[in-house]
């Protein structure tokens, strides 16, 4: 059957290689997460589960953070600053993740785990995205709504 289709023969071995080998070294430990809502944000920050100092991305506009209790939950967009966490959910438990780094990331998206044409916040300067690898891969900032994350 691949003897005359050398092109199918590549694309074999390399699904099976992802098959036997899984997710890259590089992505192990890396997730795909789903952001908490703006509501469930500012109940997870007034419980008292946030720590004082933090700012995490939550679901909504471009760059919404949460920000903690220190600075009494308020929810805004960002500017001029660099968000290395998120607030994720998880069933019905919302909880903080950190990002993962544009490199982690990057090895994730290309190991097929992140989905086809996701764009996920990941750690860096606000606004820092990575897009799915129905968009190649490809590190940017984005300026509409966000509702995933990747997190480490």
């Amino acid at each position: 059957m691949f003897a005359h289709h050398p092109a199918r023969i590549v694309s074999a071995a390399l699904v099976l290689g992802m098959a036997v080998f899984g997710v890259p070294a590089a992505a192990k430990g890396i997730r795909e997460v789903t952001l908490a809502t703006p509501d469930q944000a500012l109940a997870y920050c007034q419980s008292g589960k946030m720590p004082a100092g933090d700012i995490a991305y939550i679901a909504g506009g471009p760059k919404l953070v949460q920000y903690g209790p220190d600075q009494s939950c308020a929810q805004q967009v960002a500017t001029k600053i660099k968000v290395t966490k998120s607030i994720q959910v998880v069933g019905t438990r919302v909880s903080e993740c950190k990002l993962a780094s544009a490199t982690k990331a990057i090895a994730f998206c290309q190991s097929g785990a992140m989905g086809e044409w996701d764009i996920d916040y990941i750690s860096g300067k606000i606004g820092k995205t990575l897009n799915g690898p129905g968009y190649g891969c490809v590190v940017n900032h984005s300026t509409s709504s966000i509702g995933n994350a990747i997190c480490r």
